[in-house]
This record gives structure tokens, sequence and C-alpha cells, in this order.
């Protein structure tokens, strides 16, 4: 991404995070950006096209931690997938997500407000597939719903805590609300309960151009190697940028473009293969079974 275009997305952040949404003019982001009004509308077709950048820019950050906390563990462990939601809700506090999306929900911007609601469904349909590794086979068919009734508990309860000036800790609400999902999981197993079916999962979000923050394989894949190329080339900075130069463009071509250029992303892949000291370890082997697999 042009360096220019982050430095406006990163004051933008700022200022949705100090005034809000609504409360920050376009003419306050040049002020503090230091672009013109031509250099801005180059970037982006309006406030709202901004917005979702900055919340794009807020995810991406937001999944490579959550990727991270998969790298070396189990992910069917339910205590991995609680510091997962702990990570999740202290970075969506910080970032005021709550308000911000409150603040964009009230806005007349249709667009807008359907980006938003998808980003809701990406972050369920993660849930569902967190539990499809935490839980066994046989509740497979049952994780849709419990997934919806987890991720309704806690907003309620972030919600309602809130409202009510409970002192009540993040962790203390998060540890009890997997408590719950564990046993209604369980319940609704062994009565045969359910009422949507997995299947149909997809149909939440059709044809969407949003990026799937919440599950890229992809993503763990790439930030494993990435671990690995640092363990190695620690010392040797030019080195290591030019192989995660590689990795970036990547993951860049594959997850934004809606046709991946495959000649670009084969050259690329070429120049990390002719390394031996990438070539030969375990990520890399791992990191070209995941790509093969999306090209």
């Amino acid at each position: 991404m042009n360096k220019r275009k982050e430095h406006v997305i990163h004051k933008a952040h700022k200022l949705f995070i100090e005034k809000g949404y609504h409360a920050t003019s376009i003419q306050d982001i040049l002020n503090h950006s230091g672009i013109s009004k031509g250099s801005f509308y180059n970037y982006f077709a309006s406030k709202g096209e901004l917005f979702k950048a900055v919340f794009t820019s807020i995810h991406s950050q937001l999944q490579e931690e959550l990727n991270a906390l998969l790298i070396g563990e189990d992910p069917s462990d339910i205590d991995i997938f609680t510091e997962q939601i702990h990570l999740m809700m202290t970075l969506n506090r910080e970032n005021k997500m709550l308000q911000l999306i409150e603040d964009v929900m009230a806005s007349n911007d249709p667009e807008l407000i359907m980006f938003i609601k998808q980003s809701k469904f990406f972050f369920l349909k993660w849930v569902h597939n967190r539990f499809i590794h935490i839980f066994s086979e046989d509740k497979r068919p049952y994780l849709l719903d419990s997934a919806i009734l987890f991720t309704g508990i806690m907003q309620h309860m972030l919600q309602t805590c809130h409202a009510m000036n409970e002192t009540i800790t993040l962790k203390q609400m998060i540890d009890y609300c997997v408590d719950r999902i564990r046993t209604i999981v369980e319940e609704v197993s062994t009565k045969g309960i359910q009422m949507l079916s997995p299947d149909k999962v997809h149909k939440l979000i059709p044809n969407s151009d949003c990026t799937d923050f919440f599950n890229n394989e992809l993503s763990i894949a790439t930030l494993s190697l990435k671990k690995r190329i640092e363990k190695i080339w620690g010392t040797d900075v030019p080195k290591m940028s030019t192989y995660l130069k590689l990795l970036y463009f990547i993951q860049e071509e594959v997850v934004n473009n809606k046709e991946p250029r495959i000649f670009l992303i084969e050259s690329a892949l070429l120049s990390l293969n002719m390394c031996p000291q990438i070539n030969e370890t375990k990520e890399f082997e791992n990191y070209q079974k995941v790509l093969s697999k999306m090209i």
C-alpha cells in the first residue's frame, strides 16, 4: 500500500477514536494528515471508504495477533480460544470499536452499514470454525447454533455490563461465556437439537468483497514462515526484508484481488523456493500446501 495512504489511514484512525466517526470531518482528516483534498479523493471516494480502510487495518492487526496465538499450540485447546477472545475484546475496547460501529450504524450510508453487518458475520464464521477445531466431530451439526448463541451472549453481556457500570472484568465475562457455551454444546448435541444447518453458513456472506479478517489459513501459514525467516536472518536485515516482502506480496495478491495474478505469485514463490535455508523448512512446506489450495 502507498505509504502516504497508510499515513492518512493512521491519522484518521486516531481521529475516529478521539472524536467519533460523525464528529470527524474530512477537513479534520486533511488538517491532521497534511494532504490536499485532491489527494484525499485520489485515495478514497468518501469518508465512508476511509472508514472501511481504517476498519480493515484494525482487523488486519487483529488477525495477525489471533493467528500468532495459535502458532505451536493445539487448535482444539479451548483455553487458546479464550485467550483469542480476550485479545479481540481488548483490542476492540482500545479502538472503541463498539462506539464506532454504533456511530456508523446510525448513519445514512447503506453501503457502510452493510459493510459493518458483514463484518459481524465474519466474526460469527470465525467462532464457528474455531468451535469445529475445539469440539468433537459428533458435535459438528450443532456448532453453528452454538456459535450464534456464544456471540449473542458476549455482545449482550458487554452492553449490559457497560450500561449498568458493573465492575466485572473482561476475563471474568469471557470465562463465564465460554463455560456456558461448553454446557450448551453438550446439551444440544446430547438431545440432538439443531436449528440451523452449518452447511448453509456461506449464505451469511454472499458474493462479499470484504476481506475475511478472522479465518485465513494463509495468514497463519505466512506468519509461521515469517517467524522462521526472522529467526534465520535476524541480524541480516536487508536479506530478511527481501524475503518478507515476497511473503507480503503473495498474501496481498491472494487475499485482496478477485483474480490473483498467478504468474506473479509463482515468480515470488520461485524466489523463496530457490533459497535453501527457506525451502528446507517445514514452515515453507506447509506454506506451499496452503497456497496451492488457494490459487
